[in-house]
């Protein structure tokens, strides 16, 4: 629609900032199809975009910025997606995920016939069950908007269910408060780092601690020693890669990548039994990409139980053991990483095997 209007104006230039995000895979090859052939008409595209895969599929030429600064521009046939990876960053760039076969154990984490629903009674999310073993990552692919979000939050203590159970290990959380539910060893990396996941006005220290005020490291009744909470929070930067080195430097000030890292370090580095993790790469460069990738594997593979939701599709192929797919609020589908894109693209929109499935929330 935004494109429509554009052209009814009589554009001539179409910018058009990460076009992709909330589209599925056949609908990306359907923009890319109205892309060329504007272009065949002779209409200009500017493409802003991370997507490494999209710059080589769709455009004729390539500019890299980092650091608010042009470092590189290519005839897109003459580059490749590592070369621009390594622009990006300005180093090389592992882009494969490096992992072995999972070892599930047992359930950590079981949702059964969960519903969820607003203050107005729409259902948000329709009767949904599944179970996440641990040492496997389960993935959730889907649209933005299709449930996933509401879901992590109900997991969480954050959203009251209307119906249905959620476990972790054998205990239920369905009805306790995030404290609790914390406590008991469910971490949750939030989809929006500066809405839930940090207080940007804090120090890097103080949001490390975050959710953990009480630890006996570094708490005593109503007092806090700053100097233990202080060496807590520099071995985090350590081990978690945070820069620049100063856990007393303001949040705010941390790029995207490094304030991910932050929370990262706060959730997963407090070793919890599981973990829910939403747009774990969001904004982010593709070093703090590489970066939280392993991160994630390396707890997958310490036998802990992870639900990734991301909207990129090739992130969730690339870290899952198992994809469920969601639409409309139902899980419509499960696969392997394996599945091709096309497959899980179909299960995504509602549809599997051709055929629409009834799925409205």
């Amino acid at each position: 629609m935004e494109i429509l209007k554009t052209l009814y104006r009589g554009a001539e230039i179409l910018i058009l900032d990460e076009p992709t995000a909330v589209l599925t895979p056949s609908e990306v090859e359907h923009l890319f199809r109205i892309l060329r052939r504007l272009q065949g008409e002779g209409k200009t595209v500017v493409v802003i975009t991370h997507k490494l895969k999209e710059i080589k599929a769709v455009t004729d030429a390539v500019s890299v910025m980092r650091k608010g600064e042009i470092v590189a521009t290519w005839p897109t046939a003459d580059t490749s997606v590592e070369a621009l990876a390594e622009a990006m960053v300005g180093r090389r760039v592992l882009l494969e995920v490096e992992k072995g076969p999972s070892v599930p154990g047992a359930v950590e984490l079981s949702v059964e016939h969960l519903t969820l629903r607003d203050k107005r009674g729409v259902v948000l999310v329709d009767d949904v069950s599944f179970q996440v073993r641990a040492g496997e990552i389960v993935g959730i692919a889907g649209v933005a908007g299709n449930g996933q979000s509401e879901l992590m939050e109900a997991i969480a203590g954050i959203r009251r269910a209307a119906t249905g159970t959620i476990r972790l290990g054998e205990r239920e959380i369905t009805d306790l408060d995030p404290a609790e539910i914390r406590d008991l060893g469910l971490a949750h990396i939030p989809e929006d780092r500066h809405r839930m996941g940090l207080v940007l006005g804090f120090t890097a220290e103080e949001n490390l601690m975050l959710g953990h005020q009480g630890d006996p490291r570094w708490a005593s009744g109503l007092l806090l020693d700053m100097g233990a909470l202080r060496a807590a929070a520099e071995a985090d930067f350590a081990e978690f890669d945070v820069r620049p080195p100063d856990p007393t430097q303001r949040t705010a000030l941390f790029s995207g990548g490094n304030q991910q890292k932050i929370i990262i370090a706060r959730e997963i580095g407090r070793e919890p039994k599981a973990a829910i993790v939403g747009q774990p790469t969001r904004g982010v460069d593709i070093g703090a990409i590489e970066a939280i990738h392993r991160r994630l594997i390396a707890m997958r593979d310490q036998g802990r139980a992870i639900l990734l939701v991301s909207a990129e599709l090739d992130e969730i192929r690339s870290l899952s053991d198992r994809i469920l797919c969601m639409c409309q609020g139902r899980i419509t589908g499960e696969c392997r990483p394996e599945t091709s894109e096309a497959e899980i693209g179909l299960m995504m929109a509602g549809l599997a095997g051709g055929r629409r499935e009834e799925a409205r929330a």
